[in-house]
């Protein structure tokens, strides 16, 4: 909730609050705030417990499929189902773009609905904010790519958890570089390009940080899982080992 990165991975094991971390600071961080499942029938969670939190200090808009609360915030809640439903929020911004269960999108998809992270108010800030277990499939693994000095066990140089990096594109390529201060690139047209990089963090969600289902026999639920699902869901292992097992900050 406090992290200063651009760009934050929140997740891991099933449980740690994921989703109200994102309903939390879309309703009261943020002013214009978009939050993402995959399918659209997976919105309705988030709906509903936007509706739990807010009572009567808001309103649903059906037709744009949205909350406006009293002190003038709005929560959008949208979906990728069908392929090109990305499009259709093109050029929309948000001061925060949300993600919940990242490893059901594409990295195109996340890429380019978080293209729009924007505001006009210059006192705003703007960041991405993602949820999610570990990939369950090879279509989810280019988290662990993005996100490769946290969750890749065999990176050359592991961040620790909430440690902020920073990237930026070079040459077409997503490239960690040594800070946050701009720098210069000649681009293969000769033409100067001054870029400025991003910062991006992990932080490992666990189940024993939400004291609701940590002490409502959630736990015993998810033993029960055959693997790899246990290891996923209970450990947060998004590689077999590495910083998705590393204590949270």
């Amino acid at each position: 909730f406090e992290s200063a990165a651009d760009e934050t991975l929140f997740g891991g094991s099933a449980g740690p609050g994921k989703s109200d971390l994102l309903l939390g600071l879309a309703l009261t961080r943020h002013r214009r705030s978009a939050l993402f499942r995959k399918q659209q029938r997976d919105t309705k969670g988030l709906v509903d417990r936007a509706a739990e939190i807010l009572g009567d200090y808001g309103r649903w808009v059906s037709g744009d499929y949205s909350y406006r609360t009293n002190d003038g915030r709005e929560l959008e809640f949208g979906h990728c189902s069908r392929p090109g439903d990305e499009k259709s929020w093109q050029g929309r911004a948000h001061d925060l773009k949300g993600f919940d269960e990242l490893a059901h999108f594409s990295e195109y998809e996340y890429l380019f609905l978080s293209a729009w992270n924007r505001s006009a108010d210059p006192k705003q800030r703007c960041r991405v904010v993602a949820a999610s277990n570990p990939p369950m499939t090879a279509a989810g693994f280019w988290i662990v790519r993005r996100w490769a000095p946290w969750l890749d066990p065999k990176h050359p140089r592991p961040a620790a958890c909430g440690e902020l990096r920073w990237f930026a594109t070079v040459d077409g390529t997503d490239t960690e570089v040594a800070g946050s201060e701009p720098f210069e690139r000649v681009g293969a047209d000769g033409v100067i390009e001054r870029i400025e990089p991003r910062s991006r963090t992990f932080i490992a969600g666990r189940l024993d940080d939400n004291p609701y289902y940590r002490n409502s026999g959630y736990r015993a639920v998810l033993q029960a899982l055959p693997e790899p699902l246990r290891s996923a869901l209970l450990q947060g292992r998004f590689a077999g080992k590495g910083a998705a097992q590393q204590p949270g900050p």
